[in-house]
């Protein structure tokens, strides 16, 4: 089966898959994961429900562009793929 039927018959997921992480981004991300505790610790339960819905809403925006950098990239790679072909 070649890309194109793979991504009719939906057998394609990149979105599922993660990129591989570096030190660098691991380091970050325990850092990040380690202050977020640390600040939930001090937090009232009305401010920890704030802090939740602003990670949800954060979380959210980074979808949105994430998604549109895939599709960015994606008709970027097209427009390559096309001229070359010219």
């Amino acid at each position: 089966m070649d890309i194109l039927e793979d991504l009719y018959y939906g057998n394609l997921f990149p979105h599922e898959k993660c990129a591989k992480l570096d030190d660098e981004t691991k380091e970050l991300l325990g850092l990040l994961n380690r202050n977020g505790q640390k600040l939930i610790a001090t937090l009232s339960d009305e401010q920890k429900e704030t802090f939740e819905k602003y990670k949800d809403c954060s979380r959210e925006i980074s979808e949105i562009c994430e998604r549109q950098s895939f599709i960015t990239g994606f008709k970027l790679g097209a427009k390559i793929v096309i001229e070359s072909m010219t």
